[in-house]
């Protein structure tokens, strides 16, 4: 039975979750800006719903970003340091990616353009589509400023916070939804995904973890 502990604080909500056997356990979700007080209580907490101990775990599942700059580095420490002590692997997963494959699920939705806003008119984009029952990702996720963004019509799901703060975009599309993706976060979508990469043996050593900010620093 698998056992894993998934964590993401790319965004100002907290996802923490646990995966025991055929079990889902989750830290209910809060909104927040101080994602560092108390994260190794938070972890311990629901790792005791799930009746495991940390050593328990066969690897530890991390949402790497794009996102906020001080939120990032506490998920990021935290994992590096449980896969550091207790020698575990670390699956890392796009933090675009995971809430795309939820909002994908949600909204019936075989391709999809996440916009995020990632403050000061720059936002995150990411790409992805389900070819052949196969989740891909289109094109890496990276970082544009909103007068850079033009969209001709698509027949994909357009979604994020980025339209909903900057509605002058240029975007032509029938799909389109002004809804943040943080709250589609969910810890069962990227457990499940890091499971799928977990059984490929797409593993990482805790020293090459890194978050993936696309630039230095973004705004809070």
């Amino acid at each position: 039975m698998t056992k894993c502990l998934a964590i993401d604080t790319s965004t100002r909500r907290f996802c923490l979750g646990v995966k025991n056997g055929s079990d889902y356990f989750e830290m209910p979700i809060e909104k927040t800006t101080d994602h560092a007080k108390e994260i190794f209580k938070k972890i311990d907490y629901v790792l005791n719903l799930a009746n495991l101990s940390i050593e328990d775990l066969d690897f530890l599942a991390v949402g790497i970003g794009p996102g906020r700059f001080s939120g990032l580095r506490v998920s990021i420490s935290a994992i590096k340091s449980i896969s550091y002590v207790l020698d575990k692997p670390i699956i890392a997963i796009s933090s675009l990616e995971f809430i795309a494959r939820e909002i994908m699920y949600r909204n019936d939705a075989s391709r999809i353009l996440l916009i995020e806003d990632a403050g000061r008119n720059n936002l995150y984009l990411g790409s992805y589509a389900l070819v052949d029952q196969k989740f891909i990702r289109i094109a890496d996720d990276q970082v544009k400023q909103t007068d850079e963004i033009s969209i001709s019509e698509t027949d994909g799901l357009i979604i994020g916070s980025g339209i909903k703060r900057y509605p002058e975009m240029k975007i032509d599309s029938n799909s389109v939804i002004a809804q943040s993706g943080e709250e589609y976060l969910n810890s069962k979508t990227l457990i499940d995904h890091a499971l799928e990469e977990f059984k490929k043996g797409n593993t990482i050593d805790c020293m090459k973890l890194k978050p993936n900010y696309l630039f230095d620093e973004v705004a809070n």
